[in-house]
Order: structure tokens, then sequence, then C-alpha cells
């Protein structure tokens, strides 16, 4: 065997141990995290800490490992004459041979996309260094101290988890953690830190910037006709359905506050966003329904087990219900009495149909 063969066949398994490597790397830290995931919902934190923990201990090892060979293959002369474009210097890699890298480059083409990069090289390592800390089971490390009732732990976790949220598999994730957040401030009765990060929860939320659509719909509400209650939910939509309960969490902050207006402000918010979601629901489900009135809304309601489940656990029922209390106390009674007798008559949830009789009796 010539010494030109015995060189190539060398720099050939140093490519395949170093890829060999990436991808054992790559699914001990998936592993780790499953173990840690099913660790934590059979409520073994202990293990879920432990399996969470080595996920990103292999998560920093295979992104270093990452980095360093793209910077390495990023420093020849040649590839340096392609630029910052990811489609050319992959060009350039694939013709060198530069296995390993062509394989990482290729992996996040893959799952993200050339367009998510912007066509960057740069992008791209930006990328990996902000994957390194691996968000998600940061994120999980949070969970397990704020059940264990360690709140500075857990906050400091999903702070670091949020730092990260760029690379988030699933980028709704940053609500959650959000939320979770706030949910902290609440537990240790620090509600004017609860209040900001809940409104940093509505920072992108183009319905609440939307300050036309909010004096509208008070002006709708604050109206002595009859009908202002059907008026208002045929001519309003709003589609932030992600933020319902952060509405509903303002809306009763200010409430306590004695900030009324500003308590109905969210209270219509979060109505009227449940509102055009269980209605999308419903067109979705039955081809002949359209919305007439909003008794019958709750009657079509009634029929779907998941459609009540979800208004449940999103706070959608409750969001009516704090939507007629509110605009009770802010002189808005036509709105109000006409909004509790459909409720009280049809809720598909007896607490809150029960809640709005007893609101209704104190009018």
């Amino acid at each position: 065997m010539n010494r030109k063969k015995i060189l190539f066949n060398c720099v050939l398994f140093f490519l395949l141990a170093g890829l060999f490597s990436q991808m054992n790397l790559n699914e001990e830290s998936k592993k780790n995290y499953r173990l840690a995931l099913e660790s934590f919902e059979n409520k073994n934190y202990g293990d879920a800490l432990k399996y969470s923990e080595f996920a990103i201990l292999y998560r920093r090892q295979l992104i270093e490992k990452q980095i360093e060979s793209l910077k390495t293959s990023l420093t020849s002369r040649q590839v340096q004459t392609a630029g910052d474009e990811i489609d050319s210097i992959l060009e350039i890699l694939i013709e060198r041979k530069e296995n390993v890298s062509v394989e990482i480059i290729d992996y996040y083409l893959k799952r993200k996309g050339i367009e998510y990069f912007d066509n960057s090289m740069q992008n791209l390592l930006t990328y990996l260094q902000e994957s390194l800390l691996f968000p998600e089971a940061q994120k999980l490390i949070g969970d397990i101290y704020r059940l264990e009732g360690e709140y500075d732990f857990a906050e400091t976790y999903y702070l670091l988890a949020l730092e990260n949220a760029s690379v988030l598999d699933i980028p709704d994730q940053k609500y959650e953690i959000l939320y979770l957040l706030a949910q902290i401030s609440r537990l240790q009765n620090d509600f004017d830190k609860m209040e900001v990060r809940l409104l940093n929860l509505l920072v992108e939320d183009k319905n609440f910037r939307d300050k036309n659509l909010i004096s509208s719909m008070k002006r709708t509400i604050k109206s002595s006709k009859k009908g202002t209650m059907e008026k208002f939910f045929t001519l309003y939509r709003a589609d932030s359905y992600i933020f319902i309960d952060a509405y509903n969490q303002l809306a009763e902050f200010y409430y306590k506050n004695q900030e009324l207006s500003k308590a109905l402000e969210f209270a219509c918010l979060s109505a009227i966003t449940s509102f055009s979601k269980i209605s999308e629901i419903l067109e979705e489900r039955n081809l002949d329904y359209e919305y007439s009135t909003f008794s019958k809304f709750l009657q079509e309601a009634s029929f779907y087990d998941d459609v009540i489940e979800w208004g449940k656990t999103s706070s959608a029922w409750k969001s009516f219900n704090i939507l007629a209390k509110y605009a009770k106390e802010n002189g808005c009674t036509t709105f109000a009495r006409e909004l509790l007798v459909s409720l009280a008559q049809f809720s598909p949830v007896l607490y809150w149909q029960k809640d709005a009789v007893l609101l209704l009796e104190e009018m």
C-alpha cells in the first residue's frame, strides 16, 4: 500500500470517527432528555434532574465539537473566498470531502431550512452557540425546582432557558416559560413582578398593541342600547389564543387594585379572543353553523366535550364571566345584564353558570 493511500485511509478514519462521535453525543443527549421527561412524569424528580444535567452535558460536548469542526473547515483559503453564504461554502466543502462539516451543515439545514439562517454561515454558528445550553432541559430543571418549592432555583433555570429561547424546537414554549415565571412571582407574593412578566408575554401580541380595537370594544360595551352584547360579539374578533390566560390574570390583577378601566380592557381581550377561538372550532365542526346569538353559540359549544375542556384549561369560559362582572363594575349594566342572562341559562360549565346566576342576583 503506497504512502498516499495510507494517508488517505487515515484521514478517512478520523473523519468517520469524528462523525460517529458527534452522532453518539447527539443520541446520548436525546436519550437522557427522554429519560428525564419520563422520570419527571413519574414524579422521580431526582432522576429527572440527573438525566437533565446529563442531557445538557452531552449537548454541550456535541455543539462544541460541531463548532470546532466548522471553524476549522472555514479557515481554509478556498472556503473563505466563498464568503458567508451557506450554499457556496457547502459546495466547496463537498468538493474538499470535508464530510464531518458537510454532515453538520446538512443536519441543521434539514431541521430548520436555509431560510431560517438567511443563508448565512455566521447565523448558523450563532445558532449553534445559543444551542449549547439545551433550553428545553433547562426549562425541565426549572419545573423540577418549582414543584419542589425551590422558587429561586426554578427562576434561575427558567431565565437561562429564556435567554436561549430562539433555539427552542417548539418556539411557543417561550410563552410557557414566561407564564411559569409569572406564576413564581405570584407564589412569592411579588405581584408587581407578576404584572411585569405577564405584560412581557404580550410584547409581540398585535391585539394588545391595537389600541383602536381596545377603545372600540370598550365604547361598544358602554352603550346603554338594548342588544349591545350581541353587537360586541358580532363586531370583534382576535386571534392571540395563547394569551387568553395572561389577559385574565391581568384583568383580575387590575380589578383587585381598583384599576377598573384597565381590568375591563383585558377582560374584553380575553373574552373576544376566547369567543373567536371557540367560534373557529364550531365552524370547522359544523358547516351549517354560523353565529347568530351568543346563547346559541353557547348551546352549540356544549355539544363538544373537547371544546368544553379546552375552555376550562385555557380559562375561556371564565373570561365571559369576568367580562360581565367588570363591565358591571364600570357601570356598563346593559351589556353586563345581557351577557349574564345568556351565561346563566346556557354556559356549558356548571360552575360558571352558577356564578352568572349569582352575579345577576346582585344587579
